[in-house]
């Protein structure tokens, strides 16, 4: 068996930023679709907007969301610091419900909320896997 894989290329033939098609397409060359939906388009943007706020203000709902996703961008999470009363506890749980709380008053976004729940779930795993650790310490240093 090993005459057989003897002369076949094993891991990684290619150096790195060598291509394994060097005839292949050269960086920044556009899809051919992409360019021909770019012809289509050039000099009709204008008219095309105009055809869409017109649909919009006729009722039409799907050209309506369109000009409004244009307008007006999605809200990001809030930028400025926010004052959360953390407790001093060693329930993870008390932890995120407290997020979950000021969420709920509308001291804090729900996304943020979330992310800090999150965090307060991976911080838990941390803790057991440290406490998972001492046992298993311990118990080697008992039976030694």
């Amino acid at each position: 068996m090993a005459e057989n894989s003897a002369g076949k290329q094993r891991g990684k033939p290619f150096k790195p930023g060598q291509s394994g098609n060097p005839a292949g397409k050269p960086p920044g060359v556009k899809n051919r679709a992409t360019v021909l939906a770019q012809a289509l388009f050039d000099g009709e943007a204008e008219s095309l907007t105009r055809k869409i706020i017109e649909l919009a203000k006729a009722g039409d709902m799907q050209a309506l969301k369109v000009c409004i996703d244009r307008l007006c961008p999605p809200i990001k999470a809030q930028s400025a610091p926010i004052q959360v009363e953390i407790p001093v506890t060693d329930s993870m749980s008390d932890l995120a419900n407290t997020f979950i709380k000021a969420a709920a008053d509308g001291r804090l976004s729900p996304d943020v909320a979330a992310q800090m729940v999150s965090a307060v779930g991976t911080l838990a795993r941390v803790v057991e896997i440290d406490e998972l650790k001492e046992r298993l310490t311990l118990q080697r240093n008992m039976s030694i």
